[in-house]
Order: structure tokens, then C-alpha cells, then sequence
């Protein structure tokens, strides 16, 4: 993968101090939808070494990566039979279950946008180094499963741009913030979310105010039309 890392125990996690990154396995053999990277239902031995490199993702800042596997388990022995040469950037998700989750960054990045390393933590509102909420990732396949990967804003679309890396890949942003959103209140996917690229999300966003989805684009508009043209 072109990257060094170090596993002397456990068969979940590497780390590389000297990038301060973690690796961690994630299992797709059970589902494609898994998001799963450490849990102490696991095998003690391994979870024990793993959970050093999760303090690490907490504590000092260290990015978490993943690679995506298949295994097979016979006789009591798991064996990988498959895995993907590209890593991917996540963010952490705490639960309160002795559970750790590797939540994929285009779905989770929204109005509380946390540095690197910083983790999100499940659960309803909790102050931690961040606020976090609850957040229903089915709203939001939903949401992609309705309107597609394209920008509604500016019309961009990863694939187009960057091929088989790009593909489905968009941001799904709240028009309402979650932060202003009750904790019962049931989003609508049509009605509430929306696919944009991270340039117009980190615009809908900026300063603090977030600003409607027509807005921005009204924004755009008025800036286009009052540009000279080149001819």
C-alpha cells in the first residue's frame, strides 16, 4: 500500500508513529454497510493491543485509516481472503458499548467538523471536545438514493471530475443545522437534506451563520452575472 506499519500482537490494528496513523482492518464479510472496527466481544488479545492505537486516535491526535477485507473463519481460525489496496480516511465513533466504529468522513462531516484525529462520540448531545449529535445515516442514503452524487448547489460531481475515485463520493448537509434540530424531531430526506460538495458545504457554513441552500446559489448567481465577460 506504500505505507509502513508496525503489528507486533493483534491482527485488528497497525500504527505508524512516525505519520502518526492508524490502520485498522474493517471486515466487510458480514455486509457491505459495516462500519465496525474494534469491539471487546473480539478476542482479548487482540482487542487489548488495538485499544492502545484507539487511545492514540483520542488522546494524541494520531488520523485513523482503514482498508477494507474479507475473511473466512474455519475451525476456529479466521483467514483473509480478500482486501483492498486503498486506504481511506475516517472518523472515529465511540460507543458506550466497548464498541469503536469507523465512520466514513462524507457522510459525517456537517456542521460540526471536528480536527483531525478529534473523534465523534454516539449518543444524544454530550460535550466532549466537540458537540455531537445523532445523526440517521438511513436518512441520508436515502437522501443520495433520491437526488444522486451531484452537487445541488454548484452542479459537481466527483465521478466526472476524478473517475472510479470519485465515485460516489458528496457531502449530505442539513438545512436546518442538527444543532437547532430537536432530539425527536424525524429528519425527512427529501425535505431536510441535501448532497453538496465540500466547497459549498464549507460555504453554507462559514462564519458561524448557516445560510440556506438557495441562498448560496442566489449568491453565485448574482456574482456570475455581474462578471465581465471575456469576449
Amino acid at each position: 500500500m506504500g505505507l509502513k506499519f508496525k503489528n507486533t500482537q493483534g491482527k485488528y490494528s497497525f500504527c505508524n508513529d512516525e505519520r502518526r496513523q492508524i490502520l485498522f482492518s474493517l471486515d466487510l464479510s458480514n455486509g457491505e454497510n459495516t462500519d465496525l472496527i474494534l469491539s471487546q466481544k473480539w478476542p482479548k488479545k487482540g482487542y487489548s493491543h488495538s485499544i492502545k492505537h484507539i487511545n492514540k486516535i483520542l488522546n494524541d491526535g494520531y488520523d485513523l485509516l482503514i482498508y477494507k477485507t474479507r475473511t473466512i473463519t474455519k475451525n476456529g481460525t479466521t483467514k483473509t481472503i480478500e482486501f483492498e489496496t486503498l486506504l481511506e480516511k475516517r472518523k472515529l465513533i465511540v460507543g458506550n458499548d466497548g464498541e469503536y466504529r469507523a465512520s466514513p468522513l462524507d457522510i459525517s462531516l456537517g456542521e460540526e467538523i471536528s480536527e483531525s484525529g478529534k473523534p465523534f462520540f454516539e449518543g444524544s448531545k454530550k460535550t466532549i471536545t466537540i458537540n455531537a449529535y445523532e445523526r440517521n445515516l438511513d436518512a441520508k442514503k436515502e437522501c443520495l438514493k433520491l437526488y444522486g452524487y451531484t452537487c445541488r448547489i454548484c452542479q459537481f460531481n466527483f465521478k466526472e471530475t476524478y473517475g472510479e475515485r470519485g465515485k460516489d463520493y458528496i457531502h449530505v448537509h442539513h438545512i436546518i443545522p442538527l444543532s437547532e434540530i430537536g432530539i425527536n424531531y424525524k429528519i425527512n430526506p427529501m425535505k431536510d437534506l441535501i448532497p453538496v460538495c465540500p466547497n459549498c458545504h464549507a460555504m453554507l457554513h462559514r462564519n458561524g451563520h448557516t445560510i440556506l441552500p438557495d441562498e448560496l446559489l442566489a449568491e453565485m448567481q448574482l456574482i456570475k452575472n455581474n462578471t465581465p465577460s471575456s469576449n
